[in-house]
């Protein structure tokens, strides 16, 4: 099934363009095969080679947020593929934050056909260097919200957020402090964000034919201490994006 890939600037309506996307991770708790980035020139070229699709949104401001928040749907998925099987494909809702050495985290949920359960469950990854470290790799809880075993319940749309603060990047959900990766624990530290990507992601592990895994979802309430905003979006089809703005989306497929 040939996808296509096209980019959607906020009020300036739709236009075939090649996406740089983060080298991605899956689940809460375990690790999928993941794919090198999108080179710009990846427009007219075909994605279940990849066997993921997606729906992104780009913070594009001058300078890097060092904290957002933002408001994610819990929402139950369909993991079967074009075989019936839900094999170990995955959905996911998630920010990705980069800096200029290639070091980087991500925060959200994931629903994944190879966890003890498929409910949309917490999760946290670090990246050093623009290497896969580990789901939940560094960090240190201190609630009882722990990425790795939390469910947040179906139909609710909780904050998540971030802040790089006091040598530690601080992670929240429904408001409130969870728990944190040093900075330490990359190598110089972690430098000043020079991407942000907010996005809907799904894993197919047996592409081909019409049926994938489900991705469907909203962000909202999208903030951060820049004052910037969600600038410009792309999607791989099936997947398509409504409601574009600086302050959100909604992603189907």
């Amino acid at each position: 099934m040939s996808r296509t890939i096209t980019a959607i600037t906020v009020g300036a309506g739709i236009a075939l363009a090649g996406l740089l996307l983060p080298v991605l991770g899956a689940s809460a708790s375990v690790q999928h095969p993941v794919h090198a980035p999108i080179p710009a020139n990846a427009a007219a070229k075909s994605a279940p080679v990849h066997q993921y699709s997606w729906a992104t949104g780009f913070d594009t401001g001058s300078t890097g947020p060092s904290w957002i928040t933002e408001n994610f749907l819990i929402a139950s998925q369909s993991l079967k593929d074009r075989t019936g099987a839900i094999e170990d494909n995955h959905s996911l809702t998630e920010t990705y934050v980069r800096d200029a050495a290639g070091n980087a985290f991500e925060f959200g949920i994931s629903s994944d056909g190879a966890n003890p359960t498929t409910r949309p469950t917490l999760f946290t990854t670090a990246w050093t260097a623009g290497k896969f470290d580990g789901y939940q790799a560094g960090f240190v809880s201190t609630s009882s919200v722990k990425p790795g075993s939390f469910t947040p319940k179906a139909g609710t749309s909780p904050e998540f957020g971030y802040s790089i603060t006091g040598a530690n990047i601080w992670f929240t959900y429904g408001g409130k402090r969870i728990g944190y990766i040093r900075e330490s624990f990359w190598r110089g530290g972690f430098r000043a964000v020079t991407e942000t990507q907010t996005y809907g992601e799904v894993y197919n592990n047996s592409p081909g034919g019409s049926r994938i895994p489900t991705m469907t979802g909203s962000v909202t309430h999208y903030r951060t201490n820049t004052g910037s905003r969600l600038s410009r979006y792309g999607a791989s089809s099936p997947y398509r994006i409504t409601h574009p703005s600086g302050t959100g989306f909604t992603f189907t497929g």
